[in-house]
Formats: C-alpha cells, structure tokens, sequence
C-alpha cells in the first residue's frame, strides 16, 4: 500500500510491533505524540493534520482499541481523525484486534463504521487470537469495503505468501466467533475483577505508582515516574531480583519511557505472586537508590 521512504504515522505509545514492521520494510516511521494529562491521553490533532500533510506520508496505522494504554476511541474522535486522512489522502490501516475486550460501560466502534466516505479509505485488520487466546494457530482477517484497495491487499498478502491459513486456523475462527459468546462473556468477568484486584493491590501497597485509566485490553499501564526516571533499569532489576518480567514502556514511543506495561490476563493466583513480585523488586530498587 506504500512504497519504500514513504512516510507511515502513528500516534505514541503505541504498539512496538508498529515501528519494527516499518522499518523493516524500508519506510520511515512519523509519530505524532498523544497528549497525557489528568491520567487520560488524547490526540494532538494539530499535530496530526500537520503531519498528514506531508506529501511523503501516504498511510496511518491506527490501534482501537489502543495498545498499551487502553483506550476506546469514540465516534467523534475517529470521525475527525478519518475526515483528515481522507483530506489529506492518507490510509487509514486500522488494528482491532483487542475489539472484543472492552470493558463495561464502554463500546468499540469500527473505524470503517463512522461513514462510508472513511470506509472506502480504511483497511481494518481483526483476529480471534487475542479474545479467544489462539495466537499460536495463526489466523487474522483484513476487512476492505473498497474494491480497488482489496486488490491491492489481495495481491500484497500473497506476495508475501501469507494469505492461506491452515485447516486449524480457519475451523478455530470460525468456532471462536460463532461458539465463543459465553466464554468471551465468563472471561470479560474473570479480567474485570483481575483488574480491580490489580488497581486496589497498587492503590493500597504500591501507592507510587499510577495505574491509567482505561477502557479496554487486559494490559495495565502502570506510570512509575514517583521511583525512578530510568524505567527501564527499574524493569531489569525486577526481573533479576524476582523473576517477574513486565514489559518497558520506553519501546512503545511517546512517553512510555516512565511507564511498564502488566499483563493481567492469567488466573488470579498468578497476579497475585506477580504483583507481590513487584511489590518486592520496586522496594528493593528503592533501597538501593535511597
């Protein structure tokens, strides 16, 4: 859908895998940071159009709802970003595959869904893997209302010979999605109290840190600027010292350098040893540092 040097935006912190599968095919990556403030992010729309315009930039990969902070984009947000790419001429690559883990109270809107005019410039990639726990069978699908960018589509995947799942795969999506309501609905549960177990846990033993508010995922975004400003180091020493392995913010863009991302999609046994885990490397680092 691009050619090599053109520009690709994305909106930071952001999904890592974004940047990698820019780079590694020889485009270039434009971010345009999120606003944080008042434990929310939104987007710099300023800066967005300003980088839309660019004449190099001819697509934008777009997460809702967004990895790692959670957020459930509403209509007037996306109704204004799609005005803008269409503008602008710029496409639309829009990742849903957390769709279907929103939390309660709050509800995914397709991008596409917002009007047909942004349809007909939106490329929306989904998937049972992360809902229904299959990332290992390998199955994806891409959705694209308009003829002309399917073709394209078409004939970019089997290029790259990734357009032919397995038997596994296709019976397993199939499965998922016609099947998996009341699985999906008995494990919105399990992850809503793990979630609430997880914002009291910091709230009562870790009170420096910051978990943000969101909407969607199973992944905590926890803000650890009150310990230290090299996150990073913060993250290696806890996994030497406890073995709990949290991801570093920094990798995601944007602010993410004073962040961790926490998974807390697991029974609940294994979040609580995670977060006693946590509890004692952060108390450890902050000896050391004292």
């Amino acid at each position: 859908m691009t050619k090599a040097g053109d520009k690709v935006l994305v909106l930071a912190p952001v999904y890592n895998i974004f940047y990698n599968s820019i780079k590694n095919n020889q485009r270039e990556v434009l971010v345009s940071e999120l606003i944080y403030k008042d434990n929310q992010y939104s987007i710099e729309f300023d800066d967005v159009e300003k980088k839309l315009a660019n004449p190099d930039t001819t697509l934008m990969i777009f997460c809702n709802p967004h990895n790692p902070i959670g957020k459930v984009w509403d209509k007037q947000v996306l109704e204004k970003l799609g005005t803008l790419c269409v503008k602008h001429e710029v496409l639309i690559l829009s990742d849903e595959i957390h769709c279907d883990l929103t939390h309660p109270g709050h509800q995914h809107i397709p991008f596409a869904s917002v009007s047909e005019v942004i349809a007909q410039n939106c490329i929306t990639c989904v998937a049972p893997t992360k809902t229904f726990n299959l990332a290992g069978i390998q199955t994806s699908s891409i959705i694209v209302p308009n003829s002309k960018i399917r073709k394209l589509v078409h004939r970019g995947i089997n290029t790259n010979e990734v357009a032919e799942p397995n038997f596994f795969a296709i019976e397993a999506a199939i499965s998922a999605f016609t099947e998996g309501e009341p699985w999906l609905q008995a494990l919105l549960e399990y992850l809503m109290a793990n979630k609430q177990y997880l914002e009291h846990y910091l709230a009562s033993e870790l009170p420096q840190l910051q978990i943000i508010h969101s909407e969607a995922t199973y992944l905590a975004w926890i803000d650890c600027r009150n310990i230290t400003s090299n996150v990073s180091q913060l993250c290696k020493f806890i996994r030497k010292e406890t073995g709990l392995y949290v991801s570093e913010g920094a990798i995601y863009g944007g602010n993410g350098h004073g962040f961790i991302r926490l998974n807390y999609a697991c029974p609940k046994k294994r979040l609580t040893d995670g977060l006693q885990r946590l509890k004692i490397g952060i108390q450890a680092y902050q000896r050391m540092n004292d």
